[in-house]
């Protein structure tokens, strides 16, 4: 498309926003960008879906060449398939998305915390084909967090595009976000509460409107596109009242889960990159303990959803461990085969640390369900072997995936509703809630940050504390004031005197002839040397001066600037390179006046 085409179609696009601001209103423009926005988002989860559809039946036909003609060749493909898609992943994000390529959640949270909203446009498909490759070819990962990156990456380009106010972007980008939940799993009630629980909690009530029409059409849009199957089987059996106890048992077992899922996951990925720094090197490691480890579990192959699937059938009666290539194998002993199955939840997390970690791209999404499923599943059965109760398998298993999820993610409200709307299970609201909220309670005390929160909070990056979150936005330099007046360590005090009369300033900067700091003189310390005749004239600002009790950076954030506040007792700071050199002074009263300006911003779009 040439560039005069190019400032046509802006033109026009920026004459219609015209119009719709004069008769709508910004909140109006806002609402019909939503909409584009939900078409988008939905249009990349659909051809996400055809790429990992596609390379799944190509990985299928590896699978049952494999196991049929029992070539030596078509055994090695299927086992090398997973580090064949990660490599070709490894190869997209480094020629799209250079060295900086960000894989998980985390640093889309932090920049909305701080209301940062520039993502650059390659971001906009390079998830989509890094992700694809990756689950595609047998990975074992989930295509949700890519898809939420990706729709987030739709919102801040078309916010860009249209020269959308910086302050609106992060609701663009949040209707990216939600619109990608809500296309993958026709959900648009839980792709709202997702990007509201997760990525943007402090949104404000008139937030949701746009939220909820991007997610509503994005729905729609996917439901076009990819048809209208249900996601899972229905789950219509209503509970008993003699298994609620049982549901708060399962919640505590989900929260053990959940945490084992987020600690695993944070050392594991920690101990692969610290144990192999090369990324290459990474690569091929990695590469070959995730082939090895599906081709000796294959169940763990992919995002599970299928495993999710047939345990709802198993559950519903429609199936056994009998039935199936996918159980054929597996022994008749039903205690081994639970033993097995918590095998099955305990090494779906490596699997997907070694996918994502060693090269490839995916999240954690998916796997939770996958966890929670096989969890409730595993709990439901070992209790009815015990004789105690007939519990219904089918409901712990929609129950077990709320859990694990809600502890995860440490969102309940999108874990009640995301089952509730993909299983078909609305009469099972009330266990949800049950089951969420005890696992979520639970989780909290032995891992108090979520999965996608503990990176950002234990490298100090993010706080859990509202205020500080919104004072971390904004860095020292932005609040350096230049205007001061500095002392010669040898100036009389009758000279400082003079000064002061004139300025009034509380702080003063003792500086050598390289602009370093050498100490600070105070305005009560001045103050309280005039009244003191005797040593009037004899006192130099040599004597006055003291060293800072606290020395601010210019990278440093407000909420260290606040901290130092606090300590020293001080309405002002001095700010110092690292070297020493004097920058300038941070006064505690415009960084309330920042702060209030944030809540302010926080509390509309």
């Amino acid at each position: 498309m040439g560039l005069p085409v190019q400032r046509q179609i802006r033109r026009m696009i920026t004459r219609l926003l015209q119009y719709i601001t004069k008769h709508a209103g910004s909140r109006g423009v806002l609402l019909c960008i939503s909409i584009v926005i939900g078409i988008l988002a939905a249009t990349a989860a659909a051809a996400l879906h055809w790429l990992v559809h596609t390379l799944s039946e190509f990985a299928m036909r590896i699978q049952t060449g494999a196991v049929t003609t029992r070539d030596w060749k078509y055994v090695l493909l299927f086992f090398l398939l997973p580090l064949i898609g990660i490599a070709l992943a490894y190869l997209v994000q480094r020629l799209i998305g250079g060295p900086r390529y960000a894989k998980s959640l985390s640093p889309l949270i932090l920049a909305l915390s701080r209301r940062k909203t520039a993502i650059p446009f390659p971001e906009t498909f390079s998830h989509m084909l890094s992700s694809g490759l990756s689950v595609g070819l047998n990975g074992s990962a989930g295509l949700e967090a890519p898809s939420v990156l990706t729709g987030s990456a739709i919102g801040a380009n078309v916010g860009r595009y249209l020269r959308i106010a910086p302050k609106h972007r992060t609701l663009l980008l949040a209707c990216g976000s939600a619109a990608a939940i809500s296309a993958i799993f026709n959900s648009p009630i839980a792709g709202v509460l997702f990007t509201a629980e997760v990525l943007l909690p402090e949104f404000s009530v008139s937030a949701l409107v746009p939220m909820v029409m991007s997610s509503a059409v994005a729905a729609v849009t996917s439901r076009v596109l990819m048809g209208t199957l249900a996601f899972f089987p229905a789950t219509q059996a209503p509970y008993h009242t003699e298994e609620v106890p049982y549901f708060f048992l399962c919640g505590i077992v989900c929260a053990m889960v959940g945490v084992y899922i987020i600690r695993m996951a944070y050392r594991a990925g920690a101990l692969l990159k610290k144990k192999f720094r090369q990324p290459l090197l990474r690569l091929a490691v990695g590469g070959i303990m995730l082939s090895t480890l599906l081709f000796c579990v294959p169940v763990l192959r992919g995002q599970g959803y299928s495993m999710i699937a047939s345990l709802f059938q198993i559950g519903n009666g429609e199936l056994n461990f009998a039935d199936g290539k996918s159980w054929q194998f597996w022994p008749e002993n039903p205690w081994l085969i639970l033993l097995l199955l918590a095998a099955v939840v305990l090494l779906k997390v490596i699997a997907t640390v070694l996918t994502v970690e060693s090269g490839g791209d995916g999240g954690i999404f998916a796997p939770a369900l996958f966890m929670g499923a096989v969890t409730g599943f595993t709990f439901a059965h070992a209790v009815n072997m015990t004789g105690l109760i007939q519990l219904q398998v089918v409901n712990f298993i929609a129950v077990g995936m709320c859990g694990v999820f809600s502890a995860v993610m440490r969102a309940p409200l999108t874990g009640i509703f995301l089952i509730a709307e993909v299983t078909g299970g609305y009469i099972l609201l009330v266990p949800l809630m049950i089951v969420s909220s005890v696992s979520c309670f639970i989780a909290r005390f032995a891992e108090p940050n979520s999965i996608y929160h503990k990176v950002l909070v234990e490298n100090k990056f993010l706080d859990n504390d509202r205020d500080q979150s919104m004072l971390r936005r904004l860095s020292v330099r932005q609040n350096v004031i230049r205007r001061y007046h500095p002392l010669p360590e040898n100036a009389p005090l009758a000279d400082v005197i003079e000064m002061v009369e004139h300025t009034g300033e509380e702080i003063y900067p003792v500086l050598d002839e390289a602009g370093k700091l050498l100490g600070v003189v105070y305005l009560q310390r001045i103050l309280n040397a005039m009244l003191n005749k005797d040593v009037y004239s004899h006192l130099l600002v040599f004597d006055l001066m003291e060293t800072p009790r606290c020395i601010l950076r210019p990278e440093d954030d407000l909420a260290v600037a606040m901290k130092g506040f606090e300590m020293t007792k001080m309405d002002s700071l001095p700010v110092c390179l690292a070297d020493g050199t004097f920058q300038g002074i941070v006064y505690k009263g415009p960084i309330f006046a920042q702060y209030r300006k944030l809540v302010r911003d926080a509390d509309s779009f």
